[in-house]
């Protein structure tokens, strides 16, 4: 005997496969919807992991670079060459960069330039770099199969006129007041420390740089136990602040500096000392310190410039920084006559193995990110 489905029946057998049919509908498109959705978050997370390694690149990269930049070709060279030879890498470390730029400038505004010429004044370095994604999921719905991710950082050697450690503890003269070298010529050696009575003419004992009636009279009217030295004068103090970049004082462009002076045998052998660490401390001269290219920059010291003093001898102000090069251990005595002569080169930029590039005004910098 047959059963048979009264209409009321059938219909809501009926209405039952309708539902039926669209849960699967629903469920079909929610799982593409689904897919998709991962698909973008898959492609777009690659793309957020990379666009980090790339600016980290960049970032590292265009500090690197800044520290290079000396207001040479050369410099321009060997900052290029520090880009390319940035070991960090993007896909999880695994793949390097291509395509990657180096431009320089005189300002952050620009204009860039890939090979400037003259390179003087360039003391931005900008770098790009460029990673190629491969979309794995993203060309269902764009017509691409990858995409460019960019980052550009930008490094700058910017000004620094307030010092907490770094700055050796002697104090050269100023020979005029005009920043930013004070009448400081490079090239030429000027005193560190003093002798206790420089003479001028036939049997000069002092630095060539400083061999002028006007500076001797500065060194006379400070004293014959003021020397130059401008630090704590404990023996161990004395080689912190030569050998380890120690101040005990916290040191402004503009601020009196304390000449502490005398004739200390610790000041010498520290001195020493610190020469003998640098990887070359057998170049005569900063040129040649250069072009053999394998210093480690500790005969390269940043000192306070100072005015004389006003009166002459007294109240000495800072009124910049120079950086100056250290000369061969032997060149270095304690008899009392002689004095402790370094070249001086220019603009100093902590960190750096170099002069700096300069801004006609400050005579100590540091390399910060500028962008």
């Amino acid at each position: 005997m047959h059963s048979q489905q009264t209409p009321r029946l059938r219909h809501l057998n009926a209405r039952g496969e309708r539902r039926r049919g669209f849960v699967l509908v629903l469920t079909a498109v929610s799982a593409i919807a689904l897919v998709g959705a991962l698909g973008l978050t898959v492609d777009l997370g690659r793309m957020y992991i990379t666009k980090s390694e790339a600016q980290s690149f960049a970032d590292s990269a265009a500090i690197a670079a800044a520290l290079e930049l000396d207001g040479t070709t050369a410099g321009m060279t060997d900052a290029k060459n520090a880009v390319a030879a940035n070991l960090n890498r993007w896909n999880f470390s695994t793949q390097a960069f291509t395509g990657t730029t180096t431009a320089f400038a005189t300002a952050l505004a620009g204009p860039w330039v890939t090979t400037p010429s003259p390179a003087t004044s360039y003391r931005f370095a900008a770098v790009t770099a460029t990673a190629n994604v491969k979309l794995l999921f993203l060309p269902i719905v764009v017509s691409t199969d990858s995409t460019n991710v960019i980052a550009r950082a930008v490094g700058a050697q910017v000004p620094k006129t307030q010092f907490r450690e770094g700055l050796f503890p002697f104090s050269p003269y100023a020979h005029n007041l005009t920043a930013p070298d004070f009448g400081l010529v490079t090239g030429h050696d000027y005193t560190l420390r003093w002798p206790a009575n420089p003479k001028l003419g036939n049997g000069s004992n002092v630095c060539p740089g400083d061999q002028t009636s006007g500076t001797v009279a500065l060194a006379d009217a400070a004293g014959g136990s003021e020397r130059g030295f401008i630090e704590d004068t404990s023996a161990s103090l004395i080689r912190s602040t030569i050998v380890d970049d120690y101040q005990s004082i916290t040191r402004v462009v503009g601020d009196l500096v304390a000449m502490t002076g005398g004739a200390k045998q610790s000041e010498l052998t520290s001195l020493q000392y610190r020469i003998s660490q640098d990887s070359d401390s057998s170049s005569q001269t900063y040129a040649e310190y250069l072009s053999n290219a394998h210093g480690n920059s500790r005969r390269i010291i940043a000192a306070p410039i100072n005015d004389g003093g006003t009166p002459a001898g007294s109240n000495n102000r800072i009124v910049g920084i120079g950086a100056f090069f250290l000369k061969q251990t032997g060149d270095y005595g304690n008899g009392g006559g002689q004095a402790w002569c370094a070249e001086y080169i220019g603009a100093w930029v902590q960190g750096s193995g170099k002069k700096g590039v300069g801004d006609g005004v400050n005579g100590a910098f540091v390399v910060r990110l500028a962008q």
